[in-house]
C-alpha cells in the first residue's frame, strides 16, 4: 500500500541546485553557494575553548542574550527583544513566513532569486508573485517592477541585496521606493542581507534599516565568516513580529546551537571584523580574476557582480536550456548552476561561484572553457 503524503509537497522536490550537486562527482565545484574556506580562526579557537571549559546546554529560545545584543547593534541599534537567532537564515525565513502568511496571501518574490523564497511561501499557504529583475537591466530593480503587482491579497515583499544569484545590490533610492509602496499598503518588507559583508563597491551596500524600522532583516554568519555548517542565522525587526517568529522557532527547533552561538560572538569583535574584511578582499580579488578570465578566454556576455560571490554567465547562444548546459558540463568535470534554478529570468545563464581557492578557480574555468567550446561546436 503506498504512503500518503501532505498535498503541500505535491509540487515540491529537490531544487535544480541539489540535482546538479548530486551528480557532480569528480568535478571542480563552481556551483555550490558557500565559501570554500575554513571558518574564521578566532571562531574555531573559541569553539575549542567553550568545549573544554563550559557546559553546553540549551540556549534561550531567541538566542544567547549577548549574541542578540550584538545582532541588534550590528543592524542599527534595534531595541530589546527584536532579534531571534535561528538555525541559519533559511530557518528565519521559514519561521517568519509561517508567522505572517494566511492561506491565499500573496508575497512578492524576486525572479531570479533564491530558490527557497517561492517554495516556503507556498508551504505556508501563500501565493508567490514574482517580480522580474530583467537581464536587459543587468538584473537591477526598477520602479515599475513591484508596484503594479501589489494587490489586496499582498502581505509582504522579499528583497535580497546583494543578490543570490545575480550579485547585484539595491541602492538607497530603490529601498526607499519599495518602502513607500509597503507603507502605503501596510505590507511587511523582508530584506535578506546574508551577503551584505561581501561587496565590491566603494561602500558597503545600504541596508533596509537605513530607510525604515518596520522591515524584517534576515542575515547570519554563514557567508561573511565561512560558517555555513555552523547554522547561525537570525531575524531582526519589529518586536511584535519577532515575538511571533520566536514562537515558530521554539516549535521548529527549540533553539540554535549554543556552541555555535558562543563561537559566533567572536565575529563581532574587532579581531573578527578585521578577519571578515580580509575575506571580503580575498573574494574581491577572485571576482576581478574571474571577470578578466571570462572576458579574455570566453568572450561571453556576463553580469559583473557588485556583491556576493557569484557571476552570471550567458549561454543563450548554445540553443539549449541552462539546466541541460549544466548537466552537459558535468561531463567536462565542472559543476555550475543553471540560471533557471532561480526563476525564468535567469534562463540562458549559468551561475558561477568564485568563493574558493584560486587554483580551483583556474582549473574549473579551464574545464568550463573546454566544455563550452565542445557544446558550441568549436572543441
Amino acid at each position: 500500500m503506498p504512503y500518503r503524503f501532505a498535498s503541500r509537497l505535491d509540487d515540491v522536490g529537490l531544487s535544480m541546485i541539489r540535482q546538479i550537486m548530486l551528480k557532480a562527482e569528480n568535478c571542480v565545484n563552481l556551483g555550490i553557494g558557500e565559501p570554500d574556506f575554513f571558518a574564521l580562526k578566532i571562531v574555531r579557537q573559541e569553539a575549542h575553548r567553550v568545549l573544554d571549559e563550559e557546559k553546553v546546554g540549551y540556549s534561550p529560545t531567541a538566542g544567547l542574550a549577548d549574541l542578540c545584543e550584538e545582532i541588534r547593534r550590528y543592524h542599527g541599534s534595534f531595541p530589546d527583544h527584536s532579534a531571534c537567532v535561528t538555525n541559519g537564515s533559511q530557518e528565519a525565513l521559514f519561521d517568519l513566513l509561517f508567522a505572517l502568511i494566511e492561506e491565499g496571501d500573496e508575497v512578492l518574490v524576486p525572479n531570479p532569486g533564491f530558490v527557497a523564497y517561492p517554495i516556503v511561501v507556498s508551504l505556508a499557504g501563500g501565493v508567490p508573485v514574482e517580480y522580474p529583475l530583467r537581464r536587459e537591466n543587468n538584473f537591477h530593480l526598477t520602479k515599475g517592477d513591484i508596484a503594479p503587482l501589489v494587490s489586496g491579497r499582498t502581505r509582504a515583499i522579499i528583497l535580497v541585496s546583494p543578490s543570490n544569484p545575480t550579485g547585484q545590490c539595491l541602492t538607497l533610492e530603490q529601498l526607499q521606493f519599495v518602502t513607500r509602496v509597503a507603507e502605503e499598503r501596510n505590507l511587511v518588507v523582508i530584506s535578506d542581507e546574508i551577503y551584505r559583508e561581501i561587496y565590491y563597491t566603494e561602500e558597503k551596500p545600504p541596508t533596509i534599516a537605513d530607510v525604515t524600522d518596520r522591515a524584517v532583516i534576515l542575515s547570519g554568519v554563514s557567508k561573511m565568516a565561512s560558517m555555513t555548517g555552523w547554522r547561525i542565522g537570525w531575524a531582526c525587526g519589529p518586536e511584535e513580529i519577532i515575538e511571533k517568529l520566536t514562537v515558530m522557532h521554539q516549535y521548529n527547533s527549540s533553539s540554535a546551537s549554543t556552541l555555535a552561538q558562543r563561537a559566533a560572538l567572536k565575529v563581532f569583535t574587532q579581531e573578527g571584523r578585521v578577519a571578515v574584511g580580509r575575506q571580503r578582499r580575498l573574494l574581491e580579488v577572485n571576482c576581478d580574476l574571474v571577470c578578466s578570465w571570462v572576458e579574455r578566454e570566453l568572450g561571453r556576455p556576463y553580469v559583473r557582480p557588485q556583491g556576493a560571490f557569484y557571476l552570471m554567465l550567458s549561454v543563450e547562444d548554445l540553443k539549449r536550456d541552462s539546466f541541460a548546459v549544466s548537466l552537459e558540463l558535468l561531463k567536462d568535470g565542472v559543476a555550475t548552476i543553471p540560471g533557471s534554478a532561480f526563476g525564468s529570468e535567469g534562463e540562458g545563464f549559468l551561475r558561477l561561484s568564485f568563493a574558493c581557492e584560486r587554483g580551483k578557480i583556474a582549473e574549473g574555468m579551464a574545464r568550463l572553457k573546454k566544455g563550452l567550446e565542445r557544446l558550441s561546436g568549436k572543441g
